[in-house]
C-alpha cells in the first residue's frame, strides 16, 4: 500500500509541473503569413504585419499548412532571413537563413526585428518584410 502512495504522489507531482509549464507553451500564437494569399507580391506584406503583435516563441504559417512560416512556390520564390541593411537594400548575404522549401517554418525565438525578404522579388515587387518581436510581459 506504500508503495502504491508513492507512485501516486509521483504522479501528482508530474501532474502539477506539467499544470505550471503548459500556461507558457500555450502563450505562443501561430500566424499565417499573407493569409490566404502566403508570401507573396500580391499583398501588402507591411499592411499584413501592422495590425498584429508579436511576441518570443509565435510561430508564423498559412492556413493551408500550419505551422510554416512561409508557404510558396519555390519555382519563383524563396525566402531570405536578412539584416536591416539587408532588407533596405534587397540583397541577401549567404550568411544569413535562406529557405527554399516552399513549406518553411521559422519560430520567432528572440525579441528584436526579424527581416526577410524574397531574393527574386524583393528589388521590383516588394517582397519584403519586418517583424517586430516583443517579450510577454
Amino acid at each position: 500500500m506504500a508503495r502504491l502512495g508513492k507512485c501516486s504522489l509521483n504522479v501528482a507531482a508530474a501532474v502539477m509541473m506539467s499544470a505550471l509549464l503548459l500556461p507558457s507553451l500555450s502563450y505562443a500564437t501561430t500566424y499565417y503569413v499573407g493569409d490566404s494569399f502566403g508570401w507573396s507580391y500580391d499583398i501588402d506584406l507591411d499592411s499584413w504585419v501592422g495590425d498584429k503583435t508579436f511576441y518570443v516563441n509565435d510561430v508564423l504559417g498559412n492556413q493551408f499548412y500550419r505551422c510554416h512560416f512561409f508557404v510558396y512556390d519555390n519555382t519563383y520564390h524563396n525566402v531570405v532571413s536578412v539584416d536591416a541593411n539587408g532588407y533596405n537594400t534587397c540583397s541577401a548575404n549567404s550568411n544569413y537563413g535562406i529557405f527554399t522549401s516552399g513549406n518553411d517554418e521559422i519560430t520567432l525565438t528572440s525579441a528584436g526585428t526579424w527581416y526577410f525578404i524574397c531574393s527574386y522579388h524583393c528589388d521590383f515587387a516588394n517582397q519584403k518584410m519586418a517583424v517586430t518581436v516583443y517579450h510577454r510581459s
